[in-house]
């Protein structure tokens, strides 16, 4: 239902009087003297520029938000003087340990500085000049349309999220419209090689998008940080290495290169996050511990999807012929065990063991294979 302000402006006389009075040069300047508090910031660093991190200071300052935020649901920023009537956001995550992590103002500042532009800091001409076999042109091709699919949940997670989170925590908030420009990025470069290359689109993966579909509607925002900035995000980032190190051109080398650090970004915030999140709230590990016992099969969808597995094969090992595919199994072998590795050791260095998970065992049963 749709939010009506208590009163049509356009036919509240006062307001209009008041508009007027003040256009004609009768200033009241009731603001002039706003009860906030008076500091001055300073950048601590003039090389790197002023930052969130060097307005934490007193009322501004994110140290001082509390860890339940009860009495503050409008959309003010915070800090500043609050009066009248003031809109009630329904703000549906008021904790701060909820969405916390202490890298989080950092990583903001790093996603601005290392931006880039698909259009202009890819050779796209590489391509032209150095145009790949047909075989290993459609599995790049795949491999892309894969990662868009991917890409497309990174970004729609945090626009899930951003407007049901309390307007206190600005700086969180900040970095993941921050994701979400990471996201949509990545997305315009992986659409574009796939395009450029002349093979066109391959074929979406049903199983990866049953997980992806089911970490994306996670129930709360710690169980769907935990599900895309950590169990995406580190599968990703370790699907990037692998392509980097095998890239068949200086194009995907390049692309691979600016996902990665895009990537580490999303998976140092979901890491921190969780760490935060369990220092605060002990309670929640075996909770977290039991919901990922159901969500991990999410990491066997995507690396049993075919639509990734036979491409991924044919990058590493550089083409069909069978010495080719019996090498990039072996490479495609080491990477599935990165991925489980990563992936404990990440969840391990913030407070959570699954070392006994579901996945491991399944893992495991398939280790001759792999």
């Amino acid at each position: 239902m749709a939010f009506f302000a208590d009163k049509d402006y356009t036919e509240d006389q006062a307001v209009l009087d008041a508009m007027q009075a003040v256009m004609q040069g009768n200033l009241t300047l009731h603001w002039f003297n706003a009860r906030t508090e008076k500091i001055k910031g300073q950048a601590r660093d003039l090389r790197r520029g002023l930052t969130y991190e060097d307005l934490d200071i007193g009322s501004y300052g994110y140290s001082s938000i509390p860890e339940m935020v009860r009495d503050e649901q409008s959309m003010v920023a915070r800090g500043s003087e609050k009066v009248g009537k003031l809109p009630d956001m329904g703000y549906l995550v008021n904790r701060k340990s909820d969405v916390w992590s202490d890298n989080v103002t950092a990583l903001y500042e790093e996603s601005k500085a290392r931006r880039w532009a698909p259009a202009v800091d890819v050779p796209w001409t590489e391509l032209d000049a150095h145009p790949l076999p047909a075989e290993l042109e459609a599995a790049c091709a795949q491999l892309y349309t894969f990662a868009q699919e991917c890409a497309l949940v990174v970004m729609d997670f945090p626009s899930r999220w951003v407007a049901l989170i309390n307007q206190e925590f600005i700086e969180l908030k900040s970095f993941m419209c921050a994701q979400m420009l990471d996201a949509a990025r990545l997305l315009e470069a992986f659409r574009k090689r796939a395009l450029y290359g002349g093979a066109g689109l391959g074929r979406a993966s049903a199983s990866a998008e049953q997980a992806l579909k089911e970490w994306l509607w996670a129930d709360n925002y710690p169980q769907g940080s935990l599900c895309i900035n950590l169990l995406l995000g580190g599968f990703m980032l370790a699907l990037y290495r692998q392509v980097a190190a095998f890239a068949p051109s200086r194009v995907d080398r390049a692309i691979m290169r600016y996902a990665m650090q895009d990537a580490a970004r999303h998976v140092s915030y979901g890491m921190d996050a969780l760490r935060y999140h369990l220092r605060v709230q002990p309670e929640q590990k075996p909770l977290l511990g039991a919901y990922l016992d159901s969500a991990e099969h999410g990491i066997v969808a995507l690396l049993g999807s075919l639509e990734l597995l036979e491409p991924l094969i044919l990058v590493c090992g550089g083409g069909l012929e069978r010495d080719q595919v019996k090498t990039g199994c072996a490479a495609v072998a080491k990477f599935v065990r990165l991925v489980e590795r990563e992936y404990l050791e990440r969840l391990g260095h913030a407070g959570l063991d699954r070392t006994e998970s579901p996945l491991v065992r399944v893992l495991s049963r398939t280790a001759p294979l792999l």
